[in-house]
């Protein structure tokens, strides 16, 4: 049961691609313009061996603070932990599988930096996954509370529910690494304990949001991957003339000013992060899937 609500939900998302990014064209691109609605979180904890419900209902309604957590099992649906997070009305669910995610897809999306040695073999082998779906739905009672809220700001507040969550599980023992669905990435458990001890802040946003870099003739490209899922336009960038590495931290500080500060941009504004920085955003398709709207980077 459990490994069929696993598959349902993800969607057999294909892996995102590896190869070099072809050029993104000078010519001007229709860019998509969907309407964005607040939807499902969807995460994988990955473990050596499966942990037991019991050690998840427990792990979860141990996580402090008064957010109101209850969970027990779903009746006749093994391996299903129902959780009720009574301050703000969302309901989620964990479901142990005990079984590695399918296809190799989560060694398949080994982040370039924060999963690799030793940390991307224990993701390889690993044997059992715990499913974290948040719903972006909301109780009646609780409906005061995102009363006026936008469509990007509930999303955040079903991230944030999701992401104490995925906190709380890193506590349980035999944690080999994290597979973000939205954010097509997996992470080992160095990076994973370091967001979980609130290195990047109480929001763990790294989780939701992975940039792709690619070696060209000319520099460097790259592309984010989650933006949209947080109702943001992905970022894109073709033959970046600085290093990997500050494109790296280029795009993922830009992701934060999105995602925490809940910055906009339009198409033709040229932005920085500080003074002497400017670079021209252009609208257009994202390049792993047209439908996606994105913004090119003009460097």
């Amino acid at each position: 049961m459990g490994t069929i609500l696993a598959q349902s939900l993800l969607g057999g998302r294909r892996p995102i691609p590896t190869g070099t990014l072809a050029p993104m064209s000078e010519e001007k691109l229709c860019p998509p313009s969907p309407t964005f609605a607040p939807q499902l979180v969807l995460g994988v904890m990955l473990f050596d061996e499966p942990p037991t419900v019991d050690a998840v209902i427990d792990t979860v309604t141990s996580v402090p603070g008064d957010l109101g957590i209850t969970a027990g099992e779903v009746a006749g649906r093994d391996g299903i932990v129902e959780v009720t997070v009574g301050k703000t009305g969302v309901t989620a669910f964990l479901s142990v599988i005990d079984e590695p995610v399918p296809g190799g897809e989560a060694v398949g999306n080994a982040h370039q930096l924060y999963c690799q040695g030793e940390e991307k073999d224990r993701v390889a082998a690993h044997q059992a996954q715990l499913l974290i779906a948040v719903p972006a739905e909301f109780t009646e009672d609780a409906s005061a509370q995102i009363s006026g809220l936008s469509a990007r700001e509930i999303q955040l507040v079903a991230n944030r529910i999701h992401g104490i969550l995925t906190m709380a599980m890193t506590r349980l023992p035999g944690v080999a690494g994290y597979y973000s669905g939205a954010a097509a990435a997996t992470y080992g458990p160095t990076f994973l304990a370091q967001v979980a001890e609130g290195h990047f802040g109480s929001t763990p946003w790294p989780l939701w949001v992975s940039a792709r870099l690619h070696p060209g003739e000319q520099g460097f490209s790259a592309y984010t991957t989650g933006l949209w899922a947080l109702g943001h336009p992905e970022l894109q960038v073709d033959n970046a003339p600085m290093p990997p590495e500050d494109l790296f931290l280029y795009l993922m500080d830009t992701s934060a000013h999105l995602v925490l500060d809940g910055g906009t941009f339009a198409d033709g504004q040229t932005t920085g992060r500080y003074e002497g920085e400017r670079f021209t955003l252009g609208a257009e398709p994202w390049i792993v899937d047209p439908n996606v709207p994105a913004l090119r980077v003009r460097m």
